[in-house]
């Protein structure tokens, strides 16, 4: 396979090659390794069926509520939702979704981040109206079921259950 990259891309994959003194041709597989996953997992008919699945999931955990969701066309996908801030276990809900999509494990984090949107605070309001969540693959495609049962061994059971947060 011959690979054209842009000047600016070459010469920055060069110093990174050079700087881990590998060669080019390993320091781009290395990298692509990192991100590519094996081909028995590329399946975007499974990506598009398994975001229901971690949908239904999310909308389940008390004080939130599902905005939209969405599959790209490169099977990355993404979750957004709001968290009722004056909902007695917001914090809560925030804390433990962090915990487990963002830092689960030092050594096998998942494939996620879990992060606060907002459009610019000073030309719409306050976080009650206009602050929402959004949970992302970092990668492509991860399965978003695998993601939702992740989050089903880790926070509360069952999920809906008030009783069970505290």
């Amino acid at each position: 396979m011959e690979l054209t990259l842009p000047r600016k891309l070459r010469k920055g994959l060069e110093k990174e090659a050079k700087d881990a003194r590998i060669s080019l041709n390993a320091h781009i597989v290395k990298k692509l390794e990192r991100i590519t996953p094996p081909s028995e997992y590329i399946d975007l008919e499974r990506v598009r069926k398994n975001i229901e699945k971690l949908v239904a999931y999310l909308d389940r955990i008390p004080g939130l509520s599902i905005i939209s969701y969405d599959v790209t066309p490169d099977a990355y996908w993404w979750v957004k939702f709001d968290i009722d801030i004056q909902h007695e276990l917001s914090w809560s809900v925030v804390q433990e979704l962090g915990f487990v999509l963002n830092f689960i494990s030092l050594n096998e984090p998942l494939p996620t981040v879990f992060k606060p949107v907002s459009p610019p605070p000073y030309l719409n309001g306050g976080p009650d109206d206009y602050l929402s969540w959004a949970v992302e693959s970092t990668f492509n495609y991860i399965d978003p079921g695998w993601i939702a049962d992740t989050l089903e061994e880790r926070l509360p059971r069952p999920v809906n259950d008030v009783s069970q947060w505290r």
